[in-house]
């Protein structure tokens, strides 16, 4: 009885066949997480509040990482006085989730990838204010991204140059990446060299106006990983090139037939961007007509192909597909681009197979 209802829990949750449609005498949802109302009003922090708030400088020495945490409103001049950066260096800003930690080991492992690569690296410490419930999150994020775009503006007058500036954030830190951007270039009339959005938060953004999220116009390369589109992450094209991975949807697990459900999923655009900054052009998509091509992996026909990390083609736009293997390190190279090793429909067909069912 067992193994036949953990069946009947996988089909529901693996089968996409059957289209959904509500029932009439459902009503519509209130919006209170989907669309947030009351998110766009103005938010503050209050000035004792603000030492909270911290630039952590992160660097390598001799292959082991050094942290220095500075408030922001006085990050600019330590860094100038102590000769942190080198500005003739490329420096990444990295912004991390909800109830999210500069110091967890996925934070911890991104910053030492860029280390390696020679950047400059600058993590912005948001866990005092982005572990208020979520809507409230969302509506201080705005803020701190003023904050942080003030802080890179006096970086920019030290010699930081914006050509040289890119940002990485995850979840509502994509959505903070984009308040920077566009606080930076109001100062100082640049916009970043690149955004990399991973999983771009989907609850109280969806119904947003784009200037009000990450968009293709915050900077002059916008990237952006999709892998839990209908949970924790959102659907709609964010950038200037959009990798659907493994539809978007949801992500294989590495182990078989347990499900890699929504936070899973949507933290696993960590993992494959932190693993192609160490593997360049072995993840590799192919180019879609649409979304719903993606969602239904309908792109192997394509001859357009792209990478995720440092190698991304930004001269080829659009929408591509990613398929990857469903264990560490889940990449495939080449052979991702073989319709027959496509993880969804295999995985899908056989864990909707009637073989399962006793007779």
């Amino acid at each position: 009885m067992e193994h036949k209802l953990v069946g009947v829990v996988l089909m529901m949750i693996f089968h996409k066949s059957v289209a959904y449609e509500p029932s009439p005498d459902g009503g519509y949802p209130a919006g209170l997480v989907p669309n947030c109302p009351g998110v766009l009003k103005n938010a503050t922090l209050k000035s004792e509040n603000l030492p909270l708030l911290q630039v952590v400088v992160h660097r390598l020495a001799d292959g082991k990482p050094e942290r220095t945490s500075l408030p922001i409103a006085t990050a600019h001049k330590t860094i100038a006085k102590n000769k942190y950066l080198d500005y003739n260096k490329k420096t990444v800003v990295y912004i991390s989730g909800f109830l999210d930690n500069t110091m967890f080991p996925h934070s911890m492992a991104m910053a030492n990838a860029y280390a390696r690569r020679g950047y400059n690296v600058l993590a912005i410490e948001t866990f005092y204010f982005f572990t208020y419930i979520y809507p409230k999150s969302v509506r201080v994020a705005r803020e701190i991204g003023k904050l942080v775009g003030d802080f890179l503006a006096k970086l920019a007058d030290q010699g930081l140059d914006n050509n040289k500036l890119e940002m990485v954030g995850i979840s509502l830190g994509a959505h903070s990446t984009a308040y920077v951007a566009k606080r930076f270039f109001a100062v100082t009339g640049k916009k970043p060299f690149r955004i990399t959005g991973l999983d771009p938060a989907g609850p109280c953004f969806r119904a947003m106006p784009p200037e009000e999220k990450l968009n293709p116009s915050d900077a002059q390369r916008v990237d952006v990983l999709h892998t839990n589109i209908d949970g924790f992450g959102i659907a709609e094209r964010l950038g200037h090139v959009d990798f659907y991975v493994n539809g978007g949807e949801y992500q294989p697990n590495d182990i078989p037939y347990i499900p890699c459900l929504v936070i899973c999923s949507h933290f696993r655009s960590v993992i494959y961007h932190w693993i192609a900054l160490d593997h360049p052009k072995k993840f590799i998509a192919m180019q879609c007509d649409s979304i719903q091509d993606a969602r239904f992996a309908r792109c192997y026909d394509s001859k357009v192909t792209n990478y995720i990390g440092l190698e991304t083609n930004f001269n080829r736009t659009g929408i591509f597909y990613l398929g990857t293997h469903n264990e560490f390190p889940y990449f495939r190279g080449r052979d991702g681009l073989n319709r027959n090793n496509e993880i969804y429909s295999e995985v899908s067909k056989r864990i909707n197979s009637d073989d399962i069912f006793d007779a």
